[in-house]
Formats: C-alpha cells, sequence, structure tokens
C-alpha cells in the first residue's frame, strides 16, 4: 500500500509526509480523485485501470502477433523433452512457464527456478516466468493452499517470496497455478491475487493466471467458483483459461476440447475479462480410454504413431474435432484428440474473439506440424 500512496503522491493527490501503507480515507479520497481525473468510475476501487496509470502496465511484444506461452515441465530427472521443443521452436514462443515451485504451509516457496530453461530462454530471447502451483502428492493441494491464502501472515510472505525470487533472476514475471481452491476460497484468492498484483506492477513484472475453463460464473462450482473472472481479469496482465479437459482421464470418454465448448467457455469470458488478456488454452494432446478402464494421455506427436498401428481417425461434425475407435485384446478403445484440422479450426477463435494469444499445455508434446499450423493461425 505505500507503494499506492508513493505514486499517488508523485502526482500530487497524496500528501508525501502521510506515506503509512494504511489505506485509509485519506488513501481513498486520493484514489477518487484520479479516477474523476482520468474518466474512470469513481469508487476508490484500486484496480488494474488504476494500476496502469500510477505504475504503467507490463507488456511484451508478441513474435507473432499474438501472445505465445508455452508451459515448460521437468516430470523425472532427465527428462528433456520440454528443453527440446523450447530450442527447437523458440521462434514461435513468446513466454515460456516453468513448473518449478511450490509452497510450504507458512507461505515460502519451495523449489528452484530451472536453471537450464532459464539458460535456454535468454539464448533463444524468450521471456521465462515462475509458474508457481499446488501441485503436491500427486494432485492439486487444493484445501492445503487455501489454508495458506486464508492466513494474512503467510498470504503476505508468499507474496514477498515470489517477488524476490522474480527479481533475483530477473524473470518477466509469475504465472500462479493453484488449482482445486474450494468455492469458500473465492475471496481469499481474489486478495493474494490483488496484493501479488500491487507488487509486481511496481516491478514491471507479468502476472499471469491459470484458471479452470467454466462457461458461467457459479461461486459454489466445487472446480472453478473460487475463480472470479472479472475480479481478476482487472488485476493481472493475462488470464491463461485451461481450456481442455473438458473430458479427462478418469471420466468418460469424449473430446477434450470440443468446439461448442470453448465457444461457450469463451462467450462468458470475453464479457467480463477484456478480450485482449486472454489466453486460450490449447492442449497438446488426447486419451485413450479402453471401454470401462481410466484414459491415458497421448501426446501429440505420438498419436501419429497409434494411428499406425491401429484405426484410421474418424472426424466428428459435432464436436469439431477427430477420434478413432479399435480393438486391442478383445478391448475396445476410444481414442479423442487433436489434430492440425481441429487445432486450426480453435485458432481462429483469436481473431473471433480478438484474444490476447495462446496457452500450450505443454512444450515436450509437440512436433513441426503442430507449430506449423500454429503459426499459420497466429497470422491471422
Amino acid at each position: 500500500m505505500a507503494y499506492l500512496q508513493q505514486a499517488l503522491a508523485q502526482k500530487g493527490l497524496f500528501p508525501a509526509n502521510l506515506v503509512t501503507g494504511y489505506y485509509g480515507s485519506i488513501t481513498r479520497g486520493a484514489v477518487q480523485k484520479l479516477e474523476k481525473n482520468y474518466g474512470l468510475p469513481v469508487d476508490g476501487r484500486v484496480a488494474q485501470a488504476e494500476w496502469s496509470i500510477l505504475f504503467g502496465s507490463s507488456s511484451v511484444t508478441p513474435k507473432n502477433k499474438r501472445l505465445v506461452l508455452g508451459y515448460y515441465t521437468t516430470d523425472y530427472p532427465g527428462d528433456k523433452e520440454s528443453y527440446q521443443d523450447l530450442a527447437t521452436y523458440a521462434d514461435y514462443i513468446d513466454q515460456i512457464a516453468t513448473f518449478d515451485c511450490w509452497v510450504n504451509e507458512n507461505g515460502y516457496l519451495q523449489g528452484m527456478p530451472s536453471a537450464e530453461a532459464l539458460a535456454l530462454s535468454r539464448q533463444k530471447d524468450v521471456g521465462m516466468q515462475l509458474l508457481v502451483h499446488n501441485f503436491i502428492g500427486g494432485g492439486f493441494a487444493g484445501d492445503f493452499i487455501l489454508q495458506v491464502l486464508e492466513n494474512p501472515r503467510s498470504r503476505q510472505t508468499l507474496v514477498r517470496e515470489i517477488v524476490y525470487v522474480v527479481n533475483k533472476y530477473n524473470l518477466a514475471g509469475v504465472n500462479i497455478d493453484f488449482e482445486g481452491i474450494p468455492p469458500r476460497g473465492r475471496q481469499a484468492y481474489t486478495t493474494f491475487v490483488r496484493e501479488l498484483a500491487g507488487r509486481l506492477v511496481t516491478q514491471d513484472r507479468l502476472l499471469t493466471l491459470s484458471v479452470p475453463a467454466k462457461s458461467a460464473d457459479n461461486p459454489a462450482n466445487s472446480w472453478s467458483g473460487a475463480y472470479d473472472y472479472a475480479a481478476l481479469g482487472q488485476m493481472v496482465d493475462y488470464l491463461a483459461i485451461m481450456s481442455y479437459d473438458q473430458h479427462w482421464s478418469g471420466g468418460a470418454p469424449g473430446p477434450v476440447a470440443s468446439l461448442p465448448w470453448v465457444v461457450s467457455v469463451l462467450d462468458y469470458a470475453t464479457k467480463v475479462v477484456p478480450s485482449n488478456k486472454i489466453l486460450l488454452g490449447i492442449g497438446c494432446y488426447g486419451y485413450d480410454w479402453p471401454e470401462y478402464k481410466l484414459g491415458r494421455a497421448v501426446k501429440w506427436k505420438d498419436m501419429p504413431g497409434l494411428i499406425a498401428k491401429t484405426a484410421q481417425p474418424q472426424w466428428s461434425d459435432q464436436y469439431s474435432v477427430p477420434y478413432l475407435v479399435y480393438w486391442q485384446g478383445g478391448v475396445k478403445h476410444q481414442v479423442w484428440f487433436e489434430n492440425k484440422y481441429s487445432l486450426a479450426i480453435k485458432l481462429q477463435l483469436l481473431s473471433n474473439y480478438n484474444l490476447g494469444g495462446i496457452a500450450i499445455w505443454r512444450l515436450g508434446y509437440t512436433d513441426d506440424q503442430f507449430w506449423q499450423t500454429v503459426a499459420a493461425g497466429l497470422r491471422r
């Protein structure tokens, strides 16, 4: 809050000798003067518009008209898949978010930015964001991270930790990927994002959020209720909507991201978030479901080999995605996936909705055909 008061004082709206870090009536009055001067709604709320006026806006200039963010992961020691994709396809990529750090119960970061990813991203002129997640013990620990965010002390510690690490390694910014937060955590998560945004914008660092896809705002929804698109969209640089896993390995077979579902997600999102802040999530994988069993993920780059060994794909006009059916050992398999045609259709949505770009899950799953399709779609 002291940053806010100092910036207001520089514009002659706040007494410099009263900088305390406490948001009281004097600070609120100064914010309202700022809002009136710049034609904003005069409500005394410090949202993205106010921050941008006071501190400027963190931004990047995309290489291909719209931003391309690639998630970079190391799933096991020696895993080089993301590294190899970044080395090969860096000309198409603007930013990476490295799945490196998680949080302990006191708000301190665990892990550290990938030295390999950092060195290569700098060599290739690709911005690197620290990705902070709550994937612990094989799943997303929603209740655990909510305890951290609800406690003012641990929440403030987490904010300080993120800002410190981002500055220490001179990173482009941070991506927050806290998934599975229970609906009751809606306010705590929003408060955390607001506090983090206030610190990062003064450092000229990017803040992006990975958020679950939804086609309406239901605060009671067990998976997406905690994520207030309208409030979050005011405070961040980009909202990366995870518009994949419509059907997932543990559920019934079906499209990973059918066109009607993705359109419904964007119809809602663009009503409450500036469209140029939205990154459309692109999943580079499908699922192979044996009948009555859990599905297994199939990477984009591995689909040609599976097709060659099983059956020719079919096309769903209803969902605008490919699928195939084959039998193995007397067991029926359904495979729903993406190909260059379904990807091209989704990329057309970027111009239809004037979106900010795409967020790709994940680097290491792709091939030449994937990136050629992306390049063609970004030129529209």
